[in-house]
């Protein structure tokens, strides 16, 4: 029988399970943390960020906003070990069919990281944060959603 991933993330942990249908029987395959991902930027910026000069009779100086922060840095980190690991299970021919569940801003990060080969086997993908969901509570989800 083909068996089917289900993974279920947000940008602090990624939980995958495997199912050969019945929804039922879940089994949790592997539970990825990213404890980066519980932290806000002021809780890493502790140093006074660049400073850069004006040019001209009076020099003014500003601050340097940092392009891409800490939290979005660690999302993007967070999603491409995820993909990682689908790409090697896609390969290993661990799964035939793949269902992503995860909150709508970390799923479109999520997104952008999958593979061409991963990406076909992608059969639903739900925006919802359920990552601390147990089990069952994953389960009873997923056939109220795919049924």
């Amino acid at each position: 029988m083909a068996k089917q991933w289900v993974i279920v993330a947000d940008r602090t942990r990624a939980r995958i399970f495997e199912t050969d249908g019945n929804l039922d029987h879940l089994s949790e395959v592997e539970d990825l943390l990213n404890p980066e991902g519980r932290f806000s930027d002021a809780e890493f910026h502790h140093d006074a960020r660049g400073r850069f000069s004006g040019k001209g009779n009076r020099q003014h100086s500003h601050t340097a906003q940092p392009r891409v922060t800490k939290a979005v840095h660690d999302e993007e980190n967070f999603s491409r070990q995820l993909a990682a690991v689908l790409d090697k299970g896609c390969e290993a021919s661990r799964y035939d069919s793949l269902v992503v569940v995860a909150p709508p801003a970390f799923l479109g990060i999520l997104r952008k990281q999958f593979s061409d080969k991963v990406g076909k086997r992608i059969v639903k993908q739900f925006d919802s944060d359920i990552s601390s969901y147990a089990a069952r509570q994953i389960s009873d989800y997923l056939k109220r959603h795919l049924h």
